[in-house]
């Protein structure tokens, strides 16, 4: 029996290789303690677990090995099985899946696929992904219904009460019958927040699984926030739980492993040299979370949020960036533990694009970027979609396309408000959203904004309701320009420089021609605070197909009965 302890992360390892018709997926596993501990709160057992999702239907064969490893689980070191555990063989039968293109759940879609291309696609049905998310709260796994989850010490909010976590409590009433609670009823309300997800349209949820240091100081894989070698294994259970809940409502998670704030956090740890070495507590970590969370459907990895750039925020020396080079070796340490070849990312310091990606350009396991940006949006999705690149003033021609989501538009300070503050969502529809998609963007995610500690800001909103409006329109619109036209045949460019004026061509899915032109007009730049977000006003948007023009309302696309 083992417990929650150094030696039991440090020391054992479980995996298992999946094998059919010449494919191979080895899939680590992870200390489940009695196998139930979502439940009970276990922190000893016997159990190890290894969660698999099959690609094709058919006779699969599976070995599992069960060894001892010195040091934190690292490539290139021999393993010797465990006394008494040799070699365990087996099969099983898949049936084949039931797929409907309609349906919410990524299990009747299909995994989201890397192809290499702007966007993601299901494996299932081969439709393109486009994101329409939720881009806050970042920390919403600092929820109270988690086992060993409390605040270490992060910023004050008061709206979040005494314990200073997210209780989600105006989502209890969205709770369903068959949801995968726990411990008599917790969760509820997390779990009800896809739900509403599902009835609205959100595709995506944006989450920091690791922030010691960072701005929240209440999310982590630990049991304790100050030792990243043992891990709370009730915790992640229940983590697991509810991200498997979100991707059955449809909800893709985009994992961001950590902030700007702890960017060196593991090195520090360690007692290495920041900006050059990798820590053995990362790749433990990185094992752990590809353990608990890579055989979800939908799912991308983030390395962190504004990597590369030393912010204004943080302490010394847990905030120092990490180099290129480093972020390379993560990506493909991820990429080589992950068998399911989910896409990954990372998360820029605003307009230090270049600096931050130029040297991942061409890198097979690097999928594109996960854009903060506040302004000019249509023109830096386009720079970094390829396959031609502009880095500089070099122009360079690249193997793959990048897919580009904007993940955090419209300032720091507040960027999307509630419903309550806006007067309507031309803001981020017209100035964010239709250039994204026009440019070949893949999406968005909505990040609501410091807010100067308001109760609706990115670490304190309880309420996701608060942006309900801008949920309908985001999808509105998302389902006009994939209904229409099939992105991955859309070519853009921006034909008046001045004003900004976006031509984007490709075809639908009949084939047919088809033309959207987005006229804009610059207005007078602000000066200020945010990083100074503005966004383009629009004029009019057309809509050709077929030699047929339609004038578009930018809010509510609909086209005339045919």
């Amino acid at each position: 029996e083992l417990s929650e302890s150094r030696e039991t992360f440090t020391t054992y390892a479980f995996e298992t290789t999946f094998l059919k018709d010449g494919q191979q997926f080895r899939q680590p596993g992870y200390f489940a303690a009695d196998g139930d501990a979502a439940e009970t709160g276990a922190t000893t057992g016997k159990i190890w677990r290894v969660k698999f999702t099959p690609p094709s239907a058919g006779k699969w064969e599976y070995v599992a090995r069960f060894y001892r490893k010195g040091g934190a689980q690292l490539e290139g070191q021999d393993w010797s099985p465990v006394e008494g555990y040799g070699l365990l063989k087996g099969e099983f039968t898949v049936a084949p899946a039931e797929l409907d293109p309609s349906a919410h759940d990524f299990a009747k879609r299909g995994k989201l696929a890397d192809v290499k291309g702007r966007y993601l696609e299901y494996v299932g049905t081969g439709e393109p992904f486009i994101k329409t998310g939720a881009g806050s709260p970042e920390n919403l796994l600092a929820y109270s219904g988690f086992d060993g989850t409390y605040d270490a010490g992060g910023t004050v909010f008061p709206a979040l009460g005494d314990n200073q976590l997210h209780e989600f409590e105006p989502h209890l009433p969205d709770a369903r019958a068959g949801d995968p609670t726990w411990q008599n009823g917790k969760g509820a309300s997390i779990l009800g927040i896809a739900n509403y997800y599902e009835e609205v349209g959100v595709n995506a949820q944006y989450i920091v699984t690791m922030n010691v240091e960072g701005d929240g100081q209440d999310v982590f894989p630990y049991a304790s926030h100050d030792d990243p070698y043992v891990f709370d294994v009730s915790k992640l259970e229940q983590w697991q739980r509810v991200l498997e809940h979100y991707n059955s409502r449809g909800v893709m998670i985009d994992m961001l492993l950590t902030e700007t704030e702890n960017e060196s956090w593991f090195e520090v740890s360690d007692g290495l040299k920041v900006g050059e070495d990798f820590a053995p507590s990362r790749k433990l970590y990185y094992r752990e979370m590809v353990a608990r969370f890579g055989h979800l459907n939908g799912l991308v990895w983030n390395l962190g949020e504004e990597n590369g750039v030393d912010g204004n925020s943080g302490k010394e020396p847990f905030r120092k960036a990490t180099s290129a080079k480093q972020r390379l070796a993560f990506a493909k340490y991820i990429a080589e533990l992950d068998p399911y070849d989910h896409a990954i990312v990372s998360h820029n310091w605003p307009d230090a694009e270049e600096a931050t990606y130029g040297e991942k350009l061409g890198v097979d396991y690097w999928s594109g970027i996960s854009l903060q940006a506040h302004h000019n949006y249509a023109q830096k999705v386009r720079s970094w979609t390829g396959p031609v690149f502009m880095v500089g003033d070099k122009l360079m021609m690249k193997d793959r396309q990048w897919m580009v989501t904007v993940d955090e538009p419209l300032g720091w300070e507040y960027g999307a408000r509630p419903d309550a503050d806006a007067d309507d969502r031309r803001r981020e529809i017209e100035g964010v959203l239709w250039p994204t998609l026009l440019a070949g963007g893949a999406g968005v995610d909505w990040y609501f904004g410091w807010q100067n500690n308001a109760p609706t800001s990115d670490l304190s909103n309880e309420d996701q309701r608060s942006r309900h409006d801008l949920w309908v329109a985001s999808k509105r619109v998302a389902d006009f320009v994939r209904e229409n036209i099939d992105v991955r045949t859309m070519k853009s460019s921006i034909v008046d420089r001045k004003h900004g004026t976006i031509v984007a061509q490709g075809q639908d899915y009949e084939g047919r021609d088809v033309k959207f032109t987005l006229e804009r007009r610059k207005p007078k730049i602000p000066q200020g605070e945010g990083h100074n977000p503005w966004e383009y006003q629009v004029e009019r948007l057309a809509f050709e197909r077929g030699g047929k023009l339609t004038w578009l309302d930018t809010m509510n696309p609909l086209l005339p009965e045919e």
